[in-house]
């Protein structure tokens, strides 16, 4: 909207511009914030499309325009929230195959146990019964992001050979939850605090340390124990 300010020269009427309309981008991660507070404060059944326009100062019609249905918001908003990690460069440059896992283990660790992410979890298994489309959306979200920064870094060492084969998702998953397993449910329980990144990291190296002890190959540790020294039999 304009607004006159006086007249000009030739004794027209003049118009100060009024504020530039928001971009549509912004105007999408706006509404997802607001459904996002809205779904985590009063859970997805309670939630509406009213309750969303009007925590985001836009209206219905904005909404519905971007997202359809409550439905279609609500997968959005999980997508929003679990949006693939922005890793540092350097880690895909990393020669060395422990820091590598343990900078990606760490980075994941950051990402899926704030509080954003928890809340979303807690929200689908707390709604699961009542609405069971919640949990069939947050699994298709999670299957459609596709394989993960640690499940493509262990594929790749699998085919170089420095890592046994085997299925590198059920192998990501497995390291995942050495790590985390018993801090994501403890916070989704409700039980602890967010972990500090320091907390986070050293549950990633500590998980990595374990895991490439028993998934080198066998040919690495038989080498290694043929050079040894015999032990003394007392």
């Amino acid at each position: 909207m304009s607004e006159r300010v006086g007249p000009n020269a030739e004794g027209r009427p003049r118009c100060r511009p009024g504020p530039s309309p928001m971009p549509e981008e912004e105007r999408r991660h706006a509404l997802l914030e607001a459904a996002a507070a809205v779904f985590l404060r009063d859970g997805y059944a309670a939630s509406s499309m009213d309750k969303v326009a009007h925590e985001a100062g836009m209206s219905k019609r904005t909404l519905y325009r971007l997202f359809p249905s409550k439905a279609a918001l609500f997968e959005a908003t999980i997508n929003d929230s679990l949006a693939p990690l922005h890793l540092d460069p350097a880690l895909a440059r990393e020669p060395e195959l422990q820091v590598a896992l343990a900078g990606i283990l760490e980075a994941s660790g950051r990402h899926l146990l704030a509080l954003r992410p928890i809340g979303i979890f807690q929200l689908v298994i707390a709604e699961a019964r009542r609405s069971p489309e919640l949990a069939e959306t947050f699994h298709r979200v999670l299957v459609r992001r596709g394989a993960t920064a640690l499940q493509r870094l262990i594929k790749a060492e699998m085919e170089r050979g420095r890592l046994r084969p085997g299925d590198p998702e059920a192998t990501g998953r497995m390291l995942y939850g050495m790590a985390f397993g018993s801090t994501q449910i403890r916070l989704l329980l409700g039980v602890r605090k967010v972990p500090t990144g320091e907390e986070i990291a050293a549950l990633a190296r500590d998980a990595v340390e374990i895991f490439l002890n028993g998934a080198r190959r066998q040919e690495v540790w038989q080498g290694a124990r043929s050079s040894a020294l015999p032990l003394a039999v007392c």
